[in-house]
């Protein structure tokens, strides 16, 4: 596109927010006709909108850098979420039947930039490098070169007060490129495709995958000190799960052959091991969530987060375990992380059990998932050493039926029963090895776990491994919430 043609659409393009802003904050008797009437009229409606759609098209592809197109992207994901489940959205229907590669990867591209500066205002409240990294190579290789003491002196770090008050006011409004990403991955298997693929668009950068990631793991450790946090962590999370339901994405995910580094967060202890090797991307989504698990426990618990994080791993686990692939990975941090939550959830189940959804939500998925680890974990798991870990650990907690009852477990939930099965089963090995005594030293036990499997029966049932697609509709309430975070940080964005 020429220069001047180019001033001429960013010029006209500018009036587009203000001009949308002043329509849509009017109250009309029926909303969506009304606007689109109001906007193109309704014999000009699908015209006006292909030709609207198109232009932010031409001007993305046009663009000079990645950054420049976030208005944009945030402007396409708003107009794809308006009234969508009151009105057959036009703009989403476009979204579905867009094809041109090169747009979606300039698309791709831009949303990783933009997910990179979301990260980067995360690191700039605390560096959270790991020690051992060499400081100014790691940041260089991961995008951050402007973090990097050879292009800028290193402030001190602030106060624990301060450091508080910072990181309660972030994300910083370039979080909500969330919603444009969660839209075109659920609408266009293409862009889905390019976003898991392509690669970083420099040598000395990040790829849009690991930027995407990276943030997420940011939003997702911090997401207790905001519901706005919370809100694109948990729009962060659809996305990937919506990837994991791609049967071709998930096992590329899982591939051992595709790797990639992903910088994720270490603000907060616990602290899950360091990886600075390349690893697959099922790794460090794994991390993703087992981080989220161990860093939001309270008793107002946010259950739309917790839910999704075990239902991510529950499909990652499906995937590795369909797939055959053994994964090396630090197992004995997701077996504490699902078992320390088990034992929360018994401890304040006064508080949590009222909580809507949380039995459907949470606790069904979790026996699912530590019960699948244990029917089928001979397909992904790496030694048999890790395997008996989860057992160790399973035997060590003793609140199963509590858990089982608190929450009304018991006459639906065969998984939950199969683990009180395997700890009752190894609970009478101890007594009967040692006449009766149940302390036992870790090694004892550990020898027992390994004699016991030959009078150990695990029932592998399918519905260990069954979940439910996702469904817009089933959300509707919650998406509508979100969507209106959005909102209210793209006024902030176009002020």
């Amino acid at each position: 596109m020429p220069a001047r043609a180019r001033g001429w659409a960013v010029k006209s393009l500018m009036f587009v927010p203000p001009t949308y802003g002043g329509v849509l904050s009017k109250r009309y008797t029926n909303p969506s006709s009304d606007t689109i009437e109001v906007l193109a009229g309704l014999d000009e409606a699908d015209q006006v909108i292909s030709d609207l759609v198109d232009g932010i098209d031409r001007f993305e592809q046009d663009a000079e850098n990645p950054e420049s197109c976030f208005e944009s992207l945030l402007l396409l994901g708003l107009l794809a979420n308006y009234n969508k489940f009151e009105i057959q959205n036009p703009y989403q229907l476009r979204l579905d039947d867009f094809v041109n590669q090169g747009v979606i990867r300039k698309l791709v591209n831009s949303l990783g930039a933009i997910c990179s500066k979301a990260r980067d205002a995360y690191v700039t409240v605390l560096d959270d490098l790991p020690e051992g990294w060499n400081l100014n190579s790691t940041l260089i290789f991961l995008g951050l070169r402007i973090l990097a003491p050879e292009a800028k002196a290193r402030k001190s770090p602030p106060t624990e007060e301060e450091t508080q008050e910072l990181f309660g006011a972030l994300p910083s409004t370039y979080a909500s490129i969330a919603l444009p990403a969660y839209s075109f991955t659920t609408s266009n298997k293409i862009f889905a495709s390019n976003l898991v693929t392509l690669p970083p668009p420099q040598k000395s950068t990040e790829s849009p995958f690991s930027a995407f990631l990276s943030l997420t793991s940011y939003l997702a450790q911090h997401a207790h000190r905001s519901q706005r946090c919370s809100h694109y962590a948990v729009f962060n999370l659809l996305t990937i799960q919506v990837l994991f339901e791609d049967p071709s994405l998930a096992k590329q995910l899982c591939a051992d052959d595709y790797r990639l580094a992903v910088r994720l967060c270490r603000q907060r202890a616990p602290f899950l091991p360091v990886v600075s090797s390349l690893r697959t991307p099922a790794s460090a989504i794994l991390d993703i969530c087992t981080d989220a698990l161990s860093h939001n426990l309270r008793r107002r618990l946010d259950v739309d987060l917790y839910g999704l994080a075990l239902s991510i791993m529950l499909r990652v686990i499906v995937a590795l375990s369909r797939s055959k692939t053994r994964l090396l990975h630090h197992w004995a941090f997701i077996w504490g992380s699902l078992l320390s939550l088990i034992r929360f959830l018994t401890q304040y189940s006064t508080d949590l059990s009222i909580l809507p959804n949380i039995r459907e939500m949470v606790c069904s998925p979790l026996t699912n998932l530590v019960a699948l680890c244990l029917s089928t974990g001979d397909s992904f798991l790496p030694n048999t050493g890790t395997y008996d870990d989860l057992l160790y650990k399973l035997v060590e907690t003793s609140v199963l039926t509590r858990f089982r009852d608190a929450f009304n477990l018991s006459k639906s939930e065969h998984s939950v029963n199969t683990l009180i099965s395997i700890s009752s089963h190894y609970h009478s090995l101890i007594q009967e090895s040692h006449g009766g005594r149940t302390h036992q030293s870790p090694a004892a036990i550990q020898t027992i776990i390994k004699h016991g499997y030959e009078t150990l029966n695990i029932e592998e049932r399918d519905e260990f491994a069954r979940w439910e697609p996702w469904r817009e509709n089933a959300w509707k309430t919650e998406l509508k919430r979100m969507i209106r975070t959005v909102v209210e940080d793209a006024r902030q964005v176009l002020e």
